[in-house]
């Protein structure tokens, strides 16, 4: 059973959706939100092993750090301690040259196009789950 799930997104609207999606669905799951790449790597670095996320979720146009710079430092500070844990990208843009970059991290799980917050996780969670 999925037990920790951290979403990277700068829509508040989405991680709104998201969080009371989860709550409906998923009672027991422990999701955090954070609306740029910053508060999520804080967030990572204060985490024990036992509350690693299980998923994180990542938005890749976000202002300040983007989610490739954010797949990078994951990679670089994260993924060796954690590697089972699941990076997926959930973006808006269906840019070959995107999806192609993203897939290429050892860290990404897969790169999923943004539709519906309810849809993105049930396709998610039947995928890797």
């Amino acid at each position: 059973m999925l037990r920790r799930i951290l979403l990277i997104d700068d829509d508040e609207i989405n991680n709104f959706i998201a969080e009371e999606w989860l709550k409906s669905n998923y009672q027991g799951t422990t999701f955090h939100a954070f609306l740029n790449v910053e508060n999520a790597l804080t967030y990572l670095r204060s985490c024990t092993s036992t509350e690693f996320p299980e998923l994180i979720l990542c938005d890749l146009k976000m202002p300040m750090y983007n989610g490739f710079e954010f797949i990078e430092l994951y990679e670089n500070e994260f993924y060796a301690e954690h590697p089972d844990t699941k990076l997926i990208v959930v973006s808006s843009s269906l840019r070959k040259q995107d999806i192609g970059k993203a897939k290429a991290y050892k860290s990404v799980s897969d790169f999923v196009a943004k539709h519906s917050i309810q849809e993105n996780f049930r396709f998610i969670l039947e995928q890797h789950f």
